[in-house]
């Protein structure tokens, strides 16, 4: 898998679950670079190989060296810019699941799971970090909040963000660090900081993981947040063809401490801020 950041921390999972069903074996996991920092300190990945080439892929599953090969991208999600090539995954397409309806029964660990040959069930993702510390701007507790997706339509207003963040300081007198990479929040107070942009995926991870409570979009940080079991507030709105829609499983599916907010009528910008207030309130009593 060489695709989104949040998809192949839901896929996670299938690791413990590859490694019981072969036994004591050698996993190789194939992505972007950018990306190796999710794994390489996982107990079960073995090799992590660069995919400079969305090419690749489609070449692995004319011919591969491996004894059991898993492609995790449904057909036509990924590209190959230099040919035009469209990546198809022929086992998906037999399952019937495509990029119109994957949603429609299935979360993203389902998916990978059936992918995969393996049962589906429900499970929690883990990310495993090494131990050199990263020194957080607050002390604990601090709330992580990411408020920009790579996809702009899943946002809600910078104007709400900012209101809430107001709303929060002035009620719980808490420190918030925002995350992410692109296009700040342009709010300023002494309990705030932004580091969008400032920190590698390393860190973002370690500041996360060291977190009281997450406020986030249906995006990479949010399956993170999960990952690393924090209580959340997350906003989401239509996406494609969806109206709502389950992308976690483990605790951001089951836990009442975490709450996977919809507009069940339009985009995530739309969602009230008294709507967001309130769900926030009852998360924190």
């Amino acid at each position: 898998m060489d695709g989104d950041l949040g998809d192949m921390v839901a896929s996670e999972p299938i690791l413990p679950r590859l490694n019981q069903k072969f036994g004591n074996t050698h996993i190789t996991w194939i992505t972007s670079k950018k990306h190796f920092p999710l794994l390489e300190n996982h107990p079960l990945v073995n090799l992590l190989i660069d995919q400079k080439f969305t090419l690749l892929s489609h070449l692995l599953q004319k011919s591969n060296p491996f004894h059991q090969y898993y492609n995790l991208h449904l057909s036509g999600f990924r590209k190959d810019k230099m040919t035009g090539t469209l990546i198809a995954n022929p086992k998906a397409d037999a399952l019937g699941i495509d990029l119109s309806n994957y949603y429609d029964q299935h979360n993203l660990l389902e998916i990978a799971l059936k992918l995969c040959d393996l049962a589906v069930e429900d499970a929690q993702p883990h990310i495993y970090l090494d131990e050199t510390p990263y020194d957080v701007p607050f002390e604990k507790p601090y709330w992580v909040i990411h408020a920009k997706s790579n996809a702009g339509f899943r946002d809600w207003t910078d104007e709400n963000w900012c209101h809430l963040l107001t709303k929060i300081i002035d009620t719980w007198n808490v420190n918030m660090i925002e995350i992410g990479h692109v296009n700040p929040l342009n709010f300023a107070h002494k309990n705030f900081v932004s580091l969008v942009g400032k920190t590698s995926l390393p860190e973002t991870m370690k500041i996360m993981q060291g977190a009281s409570f997450f406020i986030g979009l249906d995006s990479g940080p949010t399956h993170m947040a999960n990952a690393f079991m924090l209580p959340g507030l997350i906003l989401n709105g239509e996406f494609l063809n969806f109206k709502t829609y389950m992308s976690y499983s483990g605790m951001y599916k089951n836990s009442q401490k975490v709450k996977v907010l919809f507009n069940e009528s339009g985009m995530a910008k739309d969602l009230a801020f008294e709507t967001v207030w309130g769900e926030l309130i009852k998360l924190n009593k």
